[in-house]
């Protein structure tokens, strides 16, 4: 284990590595590529007796597996090896940025608004489920993990004299489930941006599906909800006095913040050309700076986010080992004769874009059951990318793997969200597993469903 004071300084390392990635998007030098994956390397080392336990197993497989594939392949020279660990790293520096959006939500008091839409005046708990669904659907694009967990905290005081089986039903079921239709079409969702990257599509062109699903998951699941939860009522206290107008205020500002967002994001993707992910994640800093500025919040704004960012980043190990071990396999299984394995199951679905769809929802599915991070799922799909994009359009292709991937979202076992839900409610997380599955598996149809509507079109 490393020393605390190298332990909380792990963030200057990291940041520099992040440095000479961005350095590599503009001078794309491969000697630069190689030290970026040396570096990656030294990255395992470090944080793999501080990942989760999980993560270390699935690190293993990997690396394991991706060994195999290397020593399989006649083409691969040793002093290749490093680079096979620098793919990745552009997903680890969006997730370091995160932190810096959700920090200029707190410093504009927007997690207050959170509250107030969660609110009294609901009639019972059927339309208290479609107003927090909604809520989180408005607020996870940004808060992220913020919004559950506060969200999960309001809820459990609002309805504290439920049964305690029917109160941890509705959390976990409305919190978790609104969570993922919010990440449906963030462009600050990881499996989203994976997604693009794997297939290149464009974002602005998958937004429209990705909304389109949202907005089908909402209508089946708040429609659900609204049935399941409709013959219970609540004793509520009296509400706290509201200020409509300033909330609704409030609202307008995050909306249009949210909006400008998209639209920064849009034209460094489009008209500057960068790569979409490198586009959110550079965006991130500067656009959350602007906006406290505009609203006369700098001060906050660093003093939430700076601590916040050092430690988000700092604990990044779980990812770390996942992300850079999964870019090992993904390169080694491209030059390896297993590749033709998983091409074949495809190979064999050739024609039938039906059935290709059922299978990648089946894979998402089960893996995340077994405990398989959908990330490295969506990794071993990327390895077949190639193959993938001759059987469906980009655009069809990229609207299915990341909907079918963020739909198994509520229902991951060992996935951060359901982990941080079952802590919360004191819970087992297979409970929320077995009470989420059957929207998992609704969400992923829609999914295809819209995958399948897409081919009509391009």
């Amino acid at each position: 284990m490393l020393p605390l004071p190298v332990a909380n300084r792990l963030y200057l390392f990291y940041s520099f590595v992040f440095l000479l990635n961005v350095i590599h998007v503009f001078w794309a030098d491969p000697v630069l590529f190689s030290v970026i994956g040396v570096l990656g390397i030294v990255m395992v080392a470090i944080n793999f007796p501080r990942a989760d336990r999980v993560f270390k197993i699935l690190g293993i497989i990997l690396l394991t597996a991706g060994t195999i594939f290397l020593f399989s392949s006649d083409d691969v020279s040793i002093a290749s090896v490093p680079s096979f660990f620098a793919g990745n790293i552009g997903l680890l520096f969006l997730l370091s940025m995160l932190p810096w959006m959700n920090s200029v939500v707190k410093a504009g008091r927007y997690n207050k608004l959170l509250q107030s839409l969660l609110g009294g005046n609901v009639k019972g708990m059927g339309a208290l489920y479609v107003r927090s669904e909604v809520t989180m659907i408005s607020l996870a694009a940004f808060l992220n993990l913020s919004s559950a967990t506060i969200s999960q905290d309001l809820l459990k005081d609002q309805i504290k004299n439920v049964r305690r089986k029917v109160k941890n039903s509705f959390i976990a079921m409305s919190t978790l489930r609104g969570y993922s239709l919010a990440l449906l079409w963030s462009p600050l969702e990881i499996l989203l941006a994976t997604s693009i990257f794997i297939t290149g599509a464009n974002y602005l062109v998958v937004l429209p599906w990705m909304l389109l699903i949202a907005l089908l998951g909402f209508a089946m699941d708040s429609s659900i909800g609204r049935m399941m939860f409709r013959k219970h009522e609540i004793e509520e206290d009296m509400p706290p006095k509201q200020n409509i107008g300033e909330n609704k205020k409030k609202l307008i500002h995050f909306v249009t913040a949210l909006l400008s967002f998209l639209i920064v994001v849009v034209f460094l993707a489009n008209v500057i050309q960068f790569d979409f992910l490198f586009a959110v994640t550079i965006a991130i800093f500067p656009f959350a700076f602007l906006w406290a500025v505009l609203m006369k919040r700098i001060r906050s704004f660093f003093q939430i986010g700076w601590p916040t960012w050092k430690q988000q980043t700092n604990h990044l190990s779980n990812f770390i080992v996942l992300l850079l071990s999964l870019s090992f396999l993904t390169e080694t299984l491209n030059a390896s004769p297993f590749l033709q394995y998983l091409q074949d199951p495809i190979v064999a679905l050739e024609g039938r874009p039906l059935l290709i769809m059922f299978f990648i929802q089946a894979a998402f599915l089960v893996m995340t059951l077994l405990g398989v991070h959908p990330l490295a799922t969506m990794g071993i799909f990327g390895g077949v990318s190639e193959l993938l994009i001759e059987a469906l359009p980009t655009v069809t292709l990229t609207v299915l793997l990341s909907s079918c991937a963020i739909a198994t979202v509520p229902s991951a076992p060992y996935g951060l969200i359901v982990t941080m839900t079952s802590v919360a409610l004191r819970m087992n997380p297979y409970e929320i597993v077995v009470k989420n599955l059957p929207y998992s598996f609704l969400l992923g149809l829609i999914g295809i469903a819209v995958s399948l509507l897409t081919l009509f079109v391009y």
